[in-house]
């Protein structure tokens, strides 16, 4: 097996985990991260001698230092697309974390100068790799809902609260309409993976608790183009929680967290329990089959565009207190 030699972007609580997921030397099974960028090395430089990692404080160097054949994007959103044409230009393959972009524009300028430098990429939504949502998935393709009528979703968690003024996080340019660009984004994921692009989206958004510059509470009524309406909230200060819930002509099915799902068909109910997995491993590993092994990689890249495309399309209308068609 093949092993892929990789370069972390970005040393924050993210990109620590991402590494971290993998293990390091040996006991990595196909990716290995050998070579680190941060704008801060002096503040990484005991991570970066823990996991094996050669630092760098220049990201062109890290990409020309022959370290790595593809990186791994845990910055701020704002700096994605720029730090993906930069590593495909290098010839180097990329996973960036979500949101690639935060619009359309942005995220196809992207995928372009991959393709044009014949690099993989591929973007991280870690709950894809969730046994329950598969098995969710499963159901719902094999008809036992009927026909789908209505989706519902809520990810949310303490954040928020968590957050110092001076973090990137804490900011309405990177992260427009509050936990929807941060957590949010993953539903929506979720979501498309299952009913397809979204046709237009009534948003909101406000602050009512955080006293950083990041919205705390933020919803959105949903049109799927297949004609089934949706519902997404998402906190950021507030407990964890995880919720995607499916209704159809024939009955629900509900992820209760990670870990649980419920099915109730007519009066007969069914709870599935699933063991923990490492989801961040999953997602590099297949990342990694990907590049290596020329693999699908589970999320497509044309569902990750129409998730920036919804998106996109809740900021606009949290800013502009209307109905958006999403294009």
């Amino acid at each position: 097996m093949t092993m892929l030699n990789a370069g972390i972007v970005g040393l924050g609580r993210w990109g620590r985990t991402l590494v971290r997921s993998v293990g390091r030397g040996a006991s990595s099974e196909r990716i290995v991260f050998q070579a680190g960028y941060t704008k801060t090395p002096a503040r990484h430089a005991e991570f970066a001698d823990e996991e094996g990692l050669q630092l760098f404080g220049d990201y062109e160097e890290m990409l020309a230092s022959g370290q790595a054949g593809a990186v791994v994007i845990a910055s701020p959103h704002s700096e994605h697309v720029e730090q993906i044409r930069a590593a495909a230009a290098a010839g180097l393959h990329v996973f960036v974390e979500k949101p690639m972009a935060l619009d359309v524009a942005s995220a196809l300028a992207a995928i372009t100068s991959t393709r044009a430098a014949n690099v993989k990429l591929a973007v991280g939504f870690n709950r894809r790799f969730l046994p329950t949502y598969r098995r969710l998935h499963q159901i719902f393709r094999e008809g036992r809902l009927g026909q789908l009528l209505h989706i519902e979703g809520n990810f949310s968690g303490p954040f928020g609260t968590q957050f110092s003024p001076d973090a990137w996080h804490a900011n309405q340019s990177e992260t427009p309409a509050g936990g929807m660009t941060l957590m949010g984004i993953h539903v929506l994921d979720a979501m498309i993976g299952i009913a397809g692009p979204i046709a237009n989206v009534r948003a909101r958004s406000k602050r009512q608790f955080l006293t950083i510059d990041i919205d705390d509470t933020t919803d959105t009524n949903l049109e799927f183009a297949s004609g089934c309406t949706g519902y997404l909230s998402t906190m950021t200060a507030t407990s964890r929680n995880w919720r995607l819930q499916l209704f159809g002509s024939k009955g629900w099915c509900e992820m209760r967290g990670y870990e649980q799902l419920v099915l109730k068909i007519d009066e007969d109910v069914k709870v599935y329990d699933f063991e923990p997995v490492d989801i961040e491993r999953a997602e590099l590993h297949a990342f990694a089959d990907y590049v290596t092994a020329d693999a699908e990689y589970p999320v497509p890249i044309e569902e990750v565009i129409a998730g920036i495309a919804a998106l996109e399309a809740i900021n606009r209308s949290c800013r502009e207190n209307a109905e958006i068609d999403v294009e």
